[in-house]
């Protein structure tokens, strides 16, 4: 999967983790994290994690993935957006614009990605479940 891949593409700084524990010890660091994508299927659940960042970030915007459809919105915390796989790219930056979007208003004097953050580096993800994504100040769009 080249989610982080496609999304580190157009502007947006990535970080990739292979489970739940892993994406939860990154929004405990020191890293701003703006948007979560996860898949249900991710190791530790995908639906549990959503609903635990819900609860203890609710402005990190929340994106889950799964070949389900429709069927598991039920299951997530409001808010959160359910991706359909297989998803068109445009789809996904859609999804992450839009999550993104509010938390952007709200006035912050913290870094959206505070420097000395290494980028996404390309390790791989095997299925490609838990990037977790934020904008850059300027995107590239090279």
């Amino acid at each position: 999967m080249v989610t982080a891949d496609m999304l580190a593409d157009v502007g947006f700084q990535t970080m990739e983790v292979r489970s739940a524990a892993e994406a939860l010890a990154v929004l405990q660091g020191p890293v701003a994290v703006r948007m979560l994508i996860t898949g249900r299927g991710i190791v530790g659940d995908g639906v549990a994690l959503a609903h635990l960042v819900h609860h203890r970030w609710p402005a990190v915007g929340i994106i889950v993935t799964s070949g389900l459809g429709a069927d598991l919105q039920h299951e997530l915390p409001p808010g959160t957006r359910l991706l359909s796989k297989p998803y068109a790219f445009a789809d996904l930056i859609r999804e992450v614009e839009a999550g993104v979007a509010p938390v952007e208003e709200e006035p912050s004097s913290a870094a959206v990605v505070p420097s000395g953050v290494p980028p996404h580096t390309g390790t791989s993800m095997g299925n490609g479940l838990g990037a977790v994504a934020a904008p850059t100040t300027e995107p590239d769009k090279t």
